[in-house]
């Protein structure tokens, strides 16, 4: 009979205390612990050299390789998407940099299905370690379409990593490519609640081929998701598990601790986004269990074992040690990526505009522009909301006419926002709206251009916008200057629920005022960067084509501004004043996560200021995005 062996772990402050007074095992020829060493990853999405990187995390495996007998490397989902590295190449440029550090198991998230599901496949015939889920089926033959786990041997001992992916993925990634023709699902994650049973197979399955340990390589959260999809919840569903590596609400999580079915004390453990930690899970020859996070790799010294010319300190990220091997891979990637970006996704037969082409000065933030209604349709109807929204210093350069490339669409969107869906109510437009007038005539970067949206600006009723020292949206304590909103040809209802389509500054991270952060169901969350949106409504839903539509430089007239204090303004121009109430919709449970990036959950690693970047400094456009959203 198999003996089973009792693994310990009363969260990341106990586990960190037992790492500090356990002495390790070493093996008698090497020199090396014996003690078997899990560095894990998650949500990663894109950050190929944020923070500390694919070459970094290379660094630090082979630091730890000179120190221990077993390091295994596995990722919890996201990490093939999330910036336009990852969706020019549909991924690939992500697995070969997976491939050239060494993965030994990864479990797809929801993101990861987002190239579609024939993508995915292609993806993972191309990741060396593969993907593993035990909880995405067919549903006509019943067939899983992963190996549901993967044992790896490290020493005398077998590691089973059982593959966990959230069932929220049919929702908030493309329903479609889950649907037949009919439009009915023939794809479930388990959200019947089988998602149970089906990882409880894999986990005896994995036992009864002799696992030692079982670990749950999962994208499922532990806050901000669904009620019974949570990490916590379904732990206490399974038997048979010794840990939890999760992803999907990109907490900072060292490690909290809860009770399994069969009484285990069972650790789960996330390590942020993009790079702001590496993960480490250390199992003693005891068979205790810790966890830690590291957020920063040391530069090897002259102990250690590791040549001096095989790593090095990459230019522009200075103080971040990295793996010359794997930055020699990225630097290749990035000579091809700056090729892509010069590919022609459209053209244009008008210049769609920032500044005033008679004055030159800048129109974006004061005014309707053409190219703020082209970059607001974007988010509409690429998003499918019933309005879309984008604040003035969102936008950054002109396109001029001729061909549109993948850089024009970069440089109109280059602050690498992730673009989302949430249901808002419409005292919340009319709110973000009168914020963005606030200082009309005069610019402001949260002016709101606008999709689906139709109002008037009146310049001759004193802005009555009330916010506090920080800059938060207090209310309004006046008239209104913003007045005859329309939705969609309707006069706006402030108390009916609308989709808003927006990026995460204001939805999520409390841009202009936290008029929506808090305050608004997400119902698609980190749908894809705003530079993969605009190229994906000029090359997709445009054809390619810019027409006749968007020929004014001043835009569709979707504002108009009136001035009632000057006279010959006629009455019939200004319709009552709208409602001005302050109702608002409670922040709710999210469809994925509306948290900030990297909250702190436990342990006492502080959250990591995360910067959004691309790819290594060749692609300079991007490089601006570490100002992260704040214009």
């Amino acid at each position: 009979m198999k003996k089973f062996i009792r693994i310990t772990a009363a969260g990341a402050a106990l586990a960190f205390a037992a790492a500090a007074v356990q002495l390790p095992v070493y093996a008698e020829d090497s020199g090396k612990s014996d003690d078997i060493v899990i560095l894990y990853t998650n949500d990663v999405q894109c950050g190929i050299d944020v923070n500390i990187g694919y070459d970094g995390l290379a660094l630090y495996k082979r630091e730890m390789q000179e120190q221990y007998e077993n390091v295994l490397l596995v990722d919890a989902g996201d990490a093939i998407y999330g910036t336009p590295v990852g969706t020019l190449s549909k991924g690939s440029y992500i697995t070969r940099l997976m491939n050239a550090v060494g993965y030994d198991a990864a479990a797809p998230g929801n993101h990861e299905f987002d190239y579609s599901l024939k993508e995915l496949m292609v993806r993972a015939d191309e990741l060396n370690c593969g993907y593993i889920c035990a909880n995405f089926y067919d549903t006509e033959s019943g067939e899983l379409l992963f190996d549901p786990y993967k044992i790896v041997e490290a020493g005398d001992k077998k590691i089973a990593f059982v593959g966990a992916t959230t069932p929220e993925t049919l929702s908030i990634s493309t329903p479609a490519y889950f649907q037949n023709d009919a439009g009915e699902y023939i794809y479930s994650f388990g959200g019947d609640g089988s998602i149970y049973e089906l990882l409880q197979n894999a986990v005896d399955g994995a036992r009864d081929e002799g696992a030692d340990y079982v670990i749950l390589l999962a994208h499922l959260g532990e806050n901000y998701v669904r009620e019974g999809w949570k990490a916590q919840d379904v732990v206490a569903e399974l038997t048979g598990i010794d840990a939890v590596i999760d992803g999907h609400s990109k907490e900072v999580t060292p490690g909290i601790t809860v009770r399994s079915k069969d009484g285990k004390d069972v650790v789960i453990t996330q390590t942020g986004t993009k790079f702001a930690n590496i993960g480490k899970m250390t199992i003693t020859t005891d068979g205790d269990i810790s966890t830690e996070l590291i957020d920063s790799v040391p530069a090897p010294d002259e102990n250690s074992g590791i040549a001096e010319d095989t790593w090095l300190e990459p230019d522009g990220r200075e103080g971040r040690f990295a793996d010359e091997g794997v930055n020699s891979v990225m630097m290749q990637i990035a000579s091809e990526y700056s090729e892509i970006l010069d590919e022609t996704i459209g053209t244009s037969d008008y210049d769609l505009i920032t500044n005033d082409p008679e004055t030159g000065d800048r129109l974006i933030r004061n005014h309707e522009t053409n190219l703020g209604d082209l970059c607001a349709d974007a988010y509409k109807y690429v998003l499918g909301a019933d309005v879309g929204i984008i604040n003035g210093a969102g936008v950054g350069t002109s396109i001029s006419s001729g061909d549109i490339t993948y850089n024009d669409a970069m440089a109109v969107f280059p602050f690498a926002n992730m673009t989302l869906v949430a249901e808002v109510t419409g005292q919340q437009i009319l709110d973000v709206l009168e914020r963005g007038a606030m200082n009309y005539p005069g610019e402001h970067g949260s002016f709101i251009q606008v999709s689906g949206i139709e109002y008037t600006i009146d310049e001759g009723i004193p802005s009555s916008v009330k916010l506090d020292e920080t800059g938060t949206f207090l209310g309004v304590d006046g008239e209104y200057r913003v007045r005859n909103v329309l939705i969609n040809g309707e006069p706006l209802d402030t108390a009916k629920t609308y989709t808003l389509a927006a990026h995460d500054h204001y939805l999520k991270n409390g841009g202009d005022g936290y008029i929506f952060t808090g305050k608004c169901n997400i119902v698609r969350d980190n749908v894809m960067s705003d530079s993969d949106l605009i190229a994906a409504y000029i090359r997709d839903y445009l054809g390619g084509v810019i027409p006749e539509k968007y020929s004014d430089p001043y835009g569709e007239g979707r504002i108009k501004i009136i001035n009632s204090s000057v006279e010959g303004i006629a009455d019939e121009e200004i319709t009552e004043e709208p409602n001005n109430s302050t109702a608002e919709i409670p922040a709710v449970d999210t469809a994925e996560e509306t948290a900030p990036e990297t909250p702190v959950t436990t342990g006492d690693n502080p959250s990591t200021g995360v910067g959004i970047t691309m790819i290594v400094p060749t692609i300079c456009l991007v490089a601006a995005a570490v100002s992260r959203k704040k214009r």
